[in-house]
């Protein structure tokens, strides 16, 4: 395979079918675009199934759509060296390289605040409110974000866990009953390990909210309330601290406004595990 992407798509085009030739059109045209969708973002672009995109993938000789975009932002690497962020690199100006994440990272709270549904942040509360036991899931940086929501949903009282290992996640996930709650979260939506968590937690009977930075995405398909955190990473970019920042922005959203709703309770809760370790602090 050529190690442009863009080049193998144009030398295969009068091998693809109907179908496949849609897709390699757009990518031909909106390839720095793609790297940024969801799978299901693309099907519902072009009003072709996901099977289609995967199976275009695989005609390139990959195993699906994430390698797909890694390749596409390989390409888009090698074309973005005027970029803000890489010039001030290259240069050792480190001063405006400050100035330019600070103000990057600004803009994703602001965004994430910009998409927040105050309707559906009520519904998360209300959901959490209700639940007899809550599940946490996420794993790479997703997982350290749901250490976090762990950490302050514990101290307020609630019966929740958490684990760092997949497998025991789906066992929990598998235990969870009608009236129990799971708390998903992945950037991408599309988390092999979170989905099929989700899904196993659905059959079981929980309600589920999402964390994500997709409103399209195959963990959508299982969650009765999404809350976006709308910033955008390519492949090379996963685990990014924007992300992490949008994230932890939506968590403490979140946790604030159960806090408030539930302000007796939880604050007792809360003296309560800080009196639990005061003697370890000098």
């Amino acid at each position: 395979m050529s190690k442009n992407i863009l080049v193998t798509i144009e030398t295969l085009l009068t091998s693809f079918t109907k179908t496949e030739k849609k897709i390699a059109d757009f990518v031909l045209k909106n390839h720095k675009k793609v790297v940024y969708m969801s799978l299901t973002e693309l099907s519902d672009q072009l009003s072709v199934s996901e099977g289609s995109i995967v199976r275009f993938c695989q005609k390139l000789d990959l195993k699906g759509f994430h390698p797909f975009k890694i390749l596409l932002a390989s390409v888009n690497s090698d074309e973005s060296c005027s970029d803000e962020m890489y010039s001030n690199m290259k240069s050792g100006d480190l001063n405006s390289l400050g100035e330019y994440l600070a103000k990057k990272n600004i803009e994703v709270i602001n965004n994430t605040c910009d998409m927040m549904k105050s309707s559906s942040l009520q519904k998360c509360v209300d959901m959490i409110l209700k639940s007899k036991n809550i599940l946490i899931a996420g794993v790479g940086s997703s997982g350290n974000t749901s250490q976090d929501a762990f950490y302050k949903l514990m101290r307020m009282g609630f019966n929740c866990r958490t684990s760092s290992d997949p497998h025991i996640l789906a066992m929990m996930a598998a235990q969870l009953k009608k009236g129990d709650l799971l708390l998903a979260i992945s950037q991408s939506g599309s988390t092999l390990e979170i989905v099929d968590i989700s899904k196993i937690a659905k059959e079981s009977g929980a309600k589920i909210i999402s964390i994500t930075g997709y409103a399209r995405s195959p963990l959508e398909k299982y969650s009765d309330e999404v809350l976006l955190t709308p910033t955008r990473e390519a492949p090379y970019e996963s685990g990014a601290l924007r992300s992490k920042i949008a994230q932890l922005y939506i968590l403490e959203l979140l946790v604030t406004a159960v806090f408030n709703q539930n302000k007796d309770i939880s604050e007792k809760n809360i003296e309560m595990t800080a009196d639990s370790v005061k003697n370890w602090i000098y």
